[in-house]
């Protein structure tokens, strides 16, 4: 594909040959003109001459010094041709015979000057013809035609026409030299962006486009290249630290089932011995797994996680639902669970119950013993708004800013093999609440943590997206 460069200097050649052309015939037809209009001026005054002393001759047809004085008039000018007919056909002054179209001559007018160019025997000239009623006899005209070569003007044009057409090719290469330059000049900050772009690796993604020193419109474009240079980090960055957390959550669960196998093996063992020993592997399998299906879910949702289906779901009964499914766990720690108000969203019932349960699940983990765990169902247009609040310790401002990232967890269990959670319940979580077109935030003070998830209300003639159009 052609370059950009020579795009621009060959358009930039071509306006310039349409701007030197124009001018070319501009001048070309002034120069024409202002010859046509000295031949014309001249042959008017040679005329008038000619028409003064017409009639101050007393008798011009038979006059014989006529003549004479016409010739002294013609010789004047050597490029001038002249010749006097009467109304007769009598033949007064002839310096030259002028081959005018009959057709010319029936147009004649007393009068009336009437200009024309035209060719005799190949030379080119302008002339007047002019019809003359002599003044001391009505009864008597002349016909005076008056021509002049036009030669020399034409020799004159051909070598101006020449030394024009040389300029303009001249005008026209120096042009696009010029403009290739100025071309090459203007896209230079391209070759310093391509040159940095290039630098660009996997490896080193905090290479930036120079975008101080270029013009405003490149400039544009690099902080738009920037701008996903910053993305593209970012995600490279996520990457990295997510494949590493995968091989840190794997690693615990597989090293425990390596470590019990291999002392099981160590010696011989009673039935019930192996049968314990298989529960507890099963209970490391299980782990493992939710962890896959978290992980897989969670992939979907960074390409778009579609939802299986659409209803009316009753918050207030959903978070029944759940708080009976967690009463026993309550209780073991010690825990109360409170719920009141009503709301009704759009949304598909299986994701929605499992942001709950993920919300009151951490609730429940989180709480001292003693503590009550608040849920509360408010109705904000166009949203529905689920809080569940625990008393507990707070959250740091350093935990809050990566509590919804993947593997993240606040407290230090994380390091020490702790089988509660994975970290992954409040990613999917948020995955889940902005699928619907709402969002998930977090507020924590000395007295409370509180979690709100917001969800689009439902309405009788309504929809997902209109609940989200509102917002």
């Amino acid at each position: 594909m052609m370059s950009l460069t020579l795009r621009l200097t060959l358009l930039f050649s071509l306006v310039s040959v349409c701007i030197l052309a124009g001018l070319g015939f501009l001048i070309q037809r002034s120069v024409e003109q202002h010859f046509a209009a000295e031949d014309f001026a001249e042959i008017d005054d040679k005329l008038d001459q000619v028409i003064s002393m017409l009639e101050q001759t007393p008798d011009p047809i038979n006059s014989g010094d006529l003549a004479l004085m016409l010739s002294e008039i013609v010789l004047s000018h050597s490029y001038l041709v002249m010749n006097i007919e009467s109304s007769t056909g009598k033949m007064l002054f002839e310096s030259a015979p002028l081959s005018l179209p009959p057709a010319h001559e029936q147009q004649l007018q007393p009068g009336k000057r009437h200009r024309s160019e035209w060719s005799q025997e190949g030379t080119g000239y302008r002339g007047i013809t002019l019809l003359h009623q002599l003044n001391h006899d009505t009864e008597s005209a002349v016909v005076i035609r008056g021509g002049i070569e036009t030669t020399r003007h034409t020799l004159f044009m051909q070598t101006f026409v020449a030394q024009l057409m040389t300029f303009m090719l001249l005008a026209t290469l120096l042009s696009t030299l010029f403009g290739w330059l100025a071309v090459r000049k203007g896209l230079a900050p391209l070759r310093v962006i391509k040159a940095r772009a290039q630098s660009v690796t996997a490896k080193r993604l905090d290479q930036r486009l120079p975008i101080e020193s270029v013009p405003a419109e490149i400039a544009e474009l690099g902080g738009e290249l920037n701008l996903m240079l910053d993305r593209l980090e970012e995600s490279f960055s996520r990457l990295i630290h997510f494949s590493s957390d995968i091989a840190h959550e794997l690693r615990t669960p597989l090293s425990n089932l390596m470590t019990q196998t291999q002392v099981s093996l160590s010696q011989a063992r009673s039935c019930e011995e192996y049968s314990d020993i298989l529960a507890s592997n099963l209970e490391e399998f299980e782990r493992l797994s939710r962890m896959i299906s978290d992980m897989l879910f969670l992939a979907k949702a960074d390409n778009g996680l579609q939802l299986p289906s659409t209803d009316k779901v009753d918050m207030a009964q959903e978070v029944n639902k759940l708080c009976d499914f967690y009463e026993a766990l309550a209780e073991d720690r010690q825990v109360k669970l409170k719920r009141q108000g009503l709301g009704w969203v759009h949304g598909d019932r299986l994701m929605i119950e499992r942001a709950l349960g993920n919300l009151i699940s951490n609730a429940v983990r989180h709480t001292p013993p003693g503590g009550a765990i608040r849920i509360e169902i408010e109705t904000h247009p166009p949203y529905c708004k689920v809080m569940v609040c625990n008393p507990g310790s707070p959250i740091s401002d350093q935990d809050m800013r990566y509590i919804f990232d993947r593997f993240y967890r606040c407290d230090p269990s994380r390091l020490h093999g702790s089988n509660e959670g994975t970290g992954l319940g409040l990613p999917i979580t948020r995955a889940i609440a902005r699928a619907h077109g709402g969002d998930v935030s977090v507020t924590s003070t000395i007295k409370e943590t509180c979690f709100m998830l917001l969800l689009p209300l439902e309405y009788e003639t309504g929809s997902i997206q209109k609940a989200t159009a509102h917002s």
